[in-house]
Order: structure tokens, then sequence, then C-alpha cells
């Protein structure tokens, strides 16, 4: 077998891709070639070497692909958990200015009367501009308003339109009020109509955080507060 023929047949013999005839013949060639044998020889050191380098790359490639994507998890971590410190941060925030109230103190409530002919109005609003009140009324032991709680909530900044609280605030921020009819001194007129005979015992309590004060109803038609 020609050298040169030899040499070109090697790559191919190396990757068994020869015919068994072909094969026989290069074997056979190489029993008598030193110089052959030698040429095969490095040949496979060659492909050795390269299968080497090849894997080593490949090793490379997917170590960084590894270390780009726990670089990606990492950010994506970070960023998850700065979205989450942010919402919680908001949302104590909200509702801290917004949402939280209190019940008032006396010295921070201006409490004022207005009569209008048999129609009277107690209106309560914070002396401090930073915050508003809300008046709750109930009904406890009598078929009117007899207990109003007072309650505080901070007004330094203008609550978001989109937020329940933000109508409430601008809602409130003038103070709230409690209106009584009467038909005389000794007759009150219910929402529904009805009239109901006023004695001593007719009072409104009104509960702030540090005391509570009662109200002769009575003494509310003639304008008296305390």
């Amino acid at each position: 077998m020609n050298h040169e023929v030899f040499k070109d047949l090697v790559p191919n013999y190396l990757e068994h891709l020869t015919s068994d005839e072909t094969r026989r013949l290069m074997e056979a060639h190489m029993e008598s070639c030193p110089e052959c044998r030698e040429h095969l020889e490095d040949m496979k050191e060659e492909g050795m070497e390269h299968q080497v380098e090849q894997r080593t790359a490949e090793r490379k490639q997917i170590d960084y692909l590894k270390a780009v994507r726990s670089n990606h998890k990492k950010r994506m971590i970070l960023v998850i958990g700065s979205m989450l410190g942010v919402f919680v941060f908001v949302s104590v925030a909200y509702y801290i200015l917004f949402v939280h109230m209190w019940m008032a103190d006396q010295e921070n409530v201006d409490t004022s009367i207005q009569k209008n002919q048999s129609t009277v109005t107690m209106t309560f609003q914070s002396k401090k501009d930073s915050r508003y009140l809300i008046a709750a009324k109930n009904e406890l032991k009598e078929s009117y308003t007899d207990e109003i709680v007072l309650y505080e909530n901070w007004n330094l900044i203008p609550s978001p339109s989109w937020g329940p609280y933000g109508e409430i605030s601008n809602m409130y921020k003038e103070g709230d009020s409690v209106t009584y009819t009467f038909a005389d001194m000794d007759t009150l007129i219910l929402d529904d109509g009805r009239k109901i005979k006023l004695t001593d015992d007719d009072k409104v309590t009104v509960r702030y955080d540090d005391r509570t004060k009662e109200i002769r109803l009575m003494d509310l038609y003639e304008g008296k507060k305390d």
C-alpha cells in the first residue's frame, strides 16, 4: 500500500469508517512499515489531545452557564426580596398613616354646638391640623344616639384617591357632627318621626381616651355642653 494512500485513510481508520478489507490491508502495511505505524500513533495522540481540549472547553462552557444561572438566580432573589421589603414598608406606612385610629384626647378636641330652630348640631374637630376626628355614634340604651366615641387619625399627607381612606379623611377634615331634633326642650324627635319626652336621665355620653363626659339632652337644647 502506498504511504500517501495510507495516511489519507488513517482518519477513517481511527473512526472505524473503513471497510474490513481496507482495514486488513492497512494493518498488514503497518507490520512492514515503521513510518506508517508511527504516523498512526501520532494521529491517535493528536486525537486524544483534541478530545481532552474539547472536553475542557465543554466543561468551561458548562461552568460558565452554571455561574450565569446562579448569578441570575441571586439577582432574582434580591429583586424579589427588595420588592417584598418595599411592599411591607408601604403597607405598614399606609396602615399607620391612613387606617390606624385611636381614641382622641379631650385636650385635642374642639367641641361646638350650633342651634338652628329645632335642630341642634354638636361638632367635634381636632385642634391639630395633622389629625382628623371621627365620631362613632352608638345607641346603647335608648333609641337615639346616647354614646359618642371620638377617634383620631393622622392627616399628615393626603390619602391616595384610589384608597378607601382618602375619601374618609377628606370627609372628616372639617370635623364630625351629631344632630338632634327637638320639638321643644322636653321633647326629642327620633329619626323615624316618633317623639319621646325627656327627663334629667336622658343624656349623651362622649368618650375620650382619658375621660368620659355626660351632657343632658335638655342642656344640649339650650346650647350648653358642660
